[in-house]
């Protein structure tokens, strides 16, 4: 393997690591959050608020919500919610 594949290949590898967390976020919210909501549900109703505090913003309202999701779970499922565009 030449050094540029090896490059190219480095430089792509985290674009594919959020592509898998986002995929599993969703798998695990469709899952496990499903019966009430749906994806696009939930990603519209962060559209009024600011892509950089989506994040922030699905925490707090998690922290009041039955808990469904573990810690892990919670943080895939965010990152999902606040990175996918429908």
């Amino acid at each position: 393997m030449s050094t540029r594949s090896i490059v190219a290949a480095a430089m792509l590898l985290p674009l594919t690591a959020v592509a898998d967390d986002i995929s599993k976020g969703e798998e695990i919210f469709n899952r496990k959050c499903s019966q009430c909501h749906t994806f696009a549900m939930a990603q519209a109703m962060l559209e009024p608020v600011k892509e950089k505090d989506r994040p922030e913003h699905l925490r707090a309202f998690l922290e009041t919500h039955p808990a469904k999701l573990d810690a892990n779970e919670k943080d895939v499922v965010i990152k999902a919610l606040s990175q996918r565009t429908r």
